[in-house]
C-alpha cells in the first residue's frame, strides 16, 4: 500500500486507542475505583426492579447476579457538566438532510447535469415510456440557477400528455402535497400537469396550471392522493408542441415547517440537542456559503466532497436548499446553538469573515443587509465557530500538516474576529496520531493559541475495520465497545493536559469532541488494486452505504458511557457532538413517510432530559472484564456518574450496568444530604444487546417507575445491558 494510502486509513481509523484503562484502585476523573465498600455494608431497605412492559430479566443464566457498591457524596462538588455535551450533527452527506430532515422528496430537483443513462434527462429524472414525438436536452444556456435546466420539446399533431417523471420514494393515501416547478414557454395556450402515479401508470392525483408566456414562471398545485403508492412515481407534462423549460421542481408533504419534515422535527425536539454543528464535516472545506442564499429555487447547486463525481446525484449533489437561513431557523425552533464550521479547504479569511457578518452583523453592513433583504432585520449572534475538518486527512480539500494549517488558520481567525471579538473559535486538532504526523496539537497552538478558544478533537470506535479476532464474535464485540470508552477518557486526558501545558499563564483553551460515534460495521478493508486505490474504494463504500446503520442497544451503551465521559471532563470539554442526527449512524431514521428513533437516540434522549448540572464525587467497586483483542484490563462493568440538578435540590445517580448477561445488585450510599423517601427510576435496556427499533416496532424505550422505601442506604437491581438514572430529592 502507498504511503499516502496507509496515512488515509490511519487517519480514517481515528487512532483507536489500545493503552489499557486505569488501574481499579485510583481516582479517576471524580470517580474512585477503590477497594470494596463491602465492609462499610450496613443492613438496608431494598426494592427491586418493577413489573414493566419490558421484562429485562431473563430466565437462566441471565438471572443470576453480579453485586456493586456506589457510594456518592453529595456535599462534595467536582464541576460543572455543560449542557452542550448533548450536541447533535448535521451534515450534507447521504440522507443526513436531503431524505431525512429536509421535507423535499425529488432528487435533482435543480436538474444537474448529470446523465449516466445517455437520455438526455438529468438524473434520476426519465423520459416519458416510448418518447413519442418528444425529444429532451439538459440545456446550460437557458437556465433558473444559472447551471442548466430540462429541455422538453413537444412536437407533431398530437396533444397527449409528454414530459418526464421520477419515482424512488412512496406517498400516503388521503395526505397533502405541495407540488411545483419554475418553466419557461414561449407558446400560449398551453397546460402542464403535476401528477402522482403509480409505476403501472395509475394516476391517483392529478392537477394542472394554464402556462403564461414570458420568463421563468412558478406554477404551485396541492396534490391529495387518494391511496398510498409504494413507490410513487411524480410526473410534470405538457400537452401542446413547442419548447419547455423546467428550471427546477419540488413535491413536499403540505404540512412541512419551512420545508423540514414535521415528523423529524418533532422527533429533533423531543431528543433536545442543545448545539448543532453544520455543515459537517468533510462538506464544508469546499462549501460556499453564499451560493445557499437568497431564494431557494435559484440557488446553484454544489458538490458533496468527498463524495461528489462521477458517483451521481445521490450522495454526490447539494441542490443548496437547506443554507444558513434555514440552518438558523432550524436551530431556533428546536432552541439549540448553532455551530458552524467555516471553509478552511477552498475559503478565504474574506469568505469566512463575510459568513460571521452575515450571520451576526448589523443590517447596516454589506453582509448584514442581505441577511435583511433575505427576512431576518436583527443579527443571530452566532457564537460558535469552527475553522476547517479535520484538515490533517490526506483526501480533505486544503489538507496539510500542522505548520500549514496554523499558518493559513490565523488570518481566517482574525478575519472573523474583526467582524465580531465576542465569537469562540474552534481550531483543528487530533485525538491521536494525525495522519502520520506526530505533534499535530502542539505544533497547531505554538503558532496560534491567541486565536484559538476550543481544539476540535474527534472519536470512532472502532475506527474502521473490525479486528479479525472480535469477527463472529458477538460477546467479544460488545465488551470491545462499551469497554472502549474507559481507554478514550485517558486519551482526551492527556490531550487537556498537555493543552494546559503549551497554555498555561497564557490563555485557557478547551476541547471539543464534535465528532464522536461507533461505526457498526464489519465490511472487509479496501485494499490497493491496479484499477482502483483503496483509497478511492474506502470513499466509494462510504458513497454507496451512507454509512446507513440501524444502531443497536449495544451501541447505544457505547454512547452512555462517552456521556459519562464528558460528564466527568466537564470542566475540560465543554461541547461534544453526535455523529450524526438522523440517518448516517442517525440517531433518527426515515424513509419517505415514516420515521422513528434509533435506541442511540433514545439514549441521547434519556440524558438529556434527565441529568444533572453539577458532577458530585463518587466511589464505585464492581466487577471487571477484559478485552484481550485490543490488551485491555480491568475495565468495570458498572459506570457511575452522579450530579446534583441546578438548584442542589435533585440528586441524580446514572448506572450503566454493562455485563451482558448478569443483572447487577447496587448498594448505594448517600453521605452527605438526606434523601427522600420516594424516588423516580428512569432507565433502558432490552431482552438482547443486539436489539434495535426500527419502522414501527419500539423495542428501545425510556421506562418509568417510582421507588419506595429510599433512605442514605438502599439497593437497586440493575438488568444486565441497560442504563439506569435514579433522580431522588435531597433533604
Amino acid at each position: 500500500m502507498l504511503k499516502r494510502e496507509k496515512e488515509f486509513h490511519q487517519a480514517r481509523m481515528r487512532q483507536r486507542v489500545k493503552r489499557a484503562p486505569p488501574p481499579s484502585h485510583r481516582r479517576f476523573f471524580g470517580v474512585t475505583y477503590g477497594p470494596p465498600l463491602w465492609n462499610r455494608r450496613q443492613p438496608v431497605p431494598t426494592f427491586w426492579l418493577a413489573l414493566t412492559g419490558l421484562m429485562f430479566l431473563r430466565t437462566g443464566p441471565a438471572c443470576a447476579q453480579v453485586k456493586a457498591e456506589v457510594r456518592v457524596e453529595t456535599q462534595s462538588p467536582v464541576h460543572k457538566i455543560d449542557p452542550r455535551i448533548y450536541g447533535q450533527f448535521v451534515e450534507h452527506f447521504g440522507r443526513i438532510v436531503n431524505g431525512g430532515l429536509w421535507a423535499e422528496l425529488l432528487q435533482n430537483r435543480k436538474f444537474y447535469p448529470i446523465d449516466p443513462n445517455r437520455e438526455h434527462v438529468a438524473d434520476p429524472w426519465m423520459p416519458e415510456r416510448g418518447q413519442t414525438a418528444v425529444s429532451y436536452g439538459i440545456d446550460r444556456s437557458v437556465t433558473l440557477t444559472g447551471i442548466s435546466a430540462q429541455r422538453v420539446l413537444l412536437f407533431g399533431e398530437s396533444r397527449a400528455w409528454r414530459g418526464i417523471r421520477q419515482t424512488g420514494f412512496d406517498v400516503q393515501g388521503g395526505r397533502g402535497y405541495v407540488a411545483y416547478a419554475w418553466i419557461k414557454t414561449s407558446g400560449s395556450n398551453e397546460s402542464v400537469s403535476f401528477r402522482l402515479e403509480s409505476s403501472a401508470g395509475e394516476t391517483v392525483a392529478h392537477a394542472e396550471a394554464t402556462l403564461r408566456v414570458g420568463d421563468w414562471q412558478k406554477y404551485e398545485v396541492r396534490l391529495k392522493p387518494e391511496k398510498g403508492l409504494s413507490p410513487a412515481v411524480f410526473r410534470i407534462a405538457f400537452n401542446a408542441p413547442g419548447l419547455k423549460w423546467i428550471g427546477a421542481a419540488s413535491l413536499m408533504p403540505a404540512d412541512n415547517v419551512e420545508g423540514i419534515r414535521r415528523d423529524v422535527l418533532e422527533l429533533v425536539k423531543s431528543m433536545g440537542p442543545t448545539i448543532i454543528r453544520w455543515p459537517g464535516g468533510g462538506f464544508p472545506d469546499s462549501y460556499d456559503w453564499r451560493k445557499a442564499i437568497g431564494p431557494r429555487d435559484r440557488r446553484v447547486p454544489q458538490d458533496v466532497l468527498l463524495f461528489g463525481q462521477p458517483y451521481g446525484y445521490d450522495h454526490g449533489m447539494d441542490p443548496s436548499d437547506f443554507g444558513t437561513d434555514e440552518y438558523l431557523r432550524f436551530c431556533a425552533r428546536i432552541g439549540a446553538e448553532p455551530y458552524i464550521t467555516a471553509n478552511f479547504g477552498t475559503g478565504t479569511p474574506e469568505m469566512a469573515a463575510a459568513w460571521v457578518e452575515y450571520c451576526n452583523g448589523p443590517a447596516n453592513t454589506p453582509w448584514g443587509a442581505k441577511r435583511a433583504l433575505n427576512g431576518h432585520p436583527q443579527p443571530h449572534g452566532v457564537k460558535h465557530w469552527s475553522v476547517g475538518n479535520e484538515t490533517w486527512l490526506p483526501v480533505e480539500p486544503g489538507h496539510t500538516t500542522a505548520e500549514g494549517y496554523a499558518t493559513y488558520y490565523v488570518p481566517i481567525a482574525r478575519a472573523m474576529r474583526a467582524i465580531d471579538p465576542t465569537i469562540q473559535i474552534t481550531a483543528v486538532g487530533s485525538l491521536g496520531d494525525a495522519a502520520g504526523q506526530e505533534g499535530w496539537n502542539q505544533t497547531v497552538l505554538n503558532a496560534a493559541w491567541k486565536e484559538v478558544d476550543l481544539l476540535s478533537l474527534h472519536h470512532y470506535y472502532p475506527g474502521g475495520f473490525w479486528k479479525q479476532a472480535m469477527l463472529n464474535q458477538p460477546i467479544e464485540t460488545y465488551k470491545a465497545l462499551v469497554g472502549e470508552p474507559v481507554a478514550a477518557e485517558r486519551e482526551i486526558q492527556k490531550v487537556a493536559t498537555l493543552v494546559n501545558q503549551i497554555t498555561a499563564g497564557r490563555k485557557q483553551i478547551k476541547l471539543a469532541l464534535d465528532e464522536w460515534s461507533e461505526w457498526d460495521w464489519d465490511m472487509a478493508p479496501p485494499i490497493d488494486r491496479p484499477d482502483r486505490s483503496a483509497m478511492n474504494q474506502f470513499i466509494d463504500m462510504l458513497n454507496q452505504s451512507g454509512l446507513e446503520f440501524n444502531q443497536n442497544l449495544r451501541d447505544a451503551l457505547f454512547d452512555a458511557r462517552m456521556l459519562h465521559v464528558f460528564m466527568r471532563l466537564g470542566d475540560q470539554v465543554p461541547i461534544a457532538v453526535r455523529t450524526h442526527m438522523i440517518n448516517s449512524l442517525g440517531a433518527i431514521r426515515t424513509d419517505s413517510t415514516r420515521s422513528f428513533k434509533t435506541a442511540p437516540g433514545e439514549m441521547m434522549t434519556f440524558y438529556r432530559m434527565h441529568s444533572g448540572a453539577t458532577l458530585l464525587k463518587t466511589e464505585e467497586s464492581a466487577p471487571t472484564f477484559e478485552v484481550p483483542a485490543e490488551g485491555w484490563k480491568d475495565i468495570p462493568y458498572l459506570d457511575t456518574v452522579a450530579a446534583l440538578s441546578a438548584d442542589g435540590r435533585k440528586l441524580f445517580i446514572h448506572l450503566l450496568n454493562l455485563h451482558p448477561d448478569q443483572a447487577m445488585d447496587v448498594t448505594l450510599h448517600i453521605a452527605g444530604s438526606g434523601v427522600d423517601s420516594q424516588g423516580e427510576v428512569w432507565q433502558i435496556g432490552a431482552q438482547d444487546f443486539m436489539s434495535r427499533n426500527d419502522f414501527g416496532k419500539e423495542t428501545i424505550a425510556i421506562t418509568h417507575r417510582t421507588a419506595e422505601n429510599l433512605g442514605t442506604e438502599f439497593s437497586e437491581v440493575l438488568p444486565p445491558h441497560s442504563a439506569t438514572t435514579l433522580e431522588l430529592g435531597l433533604r
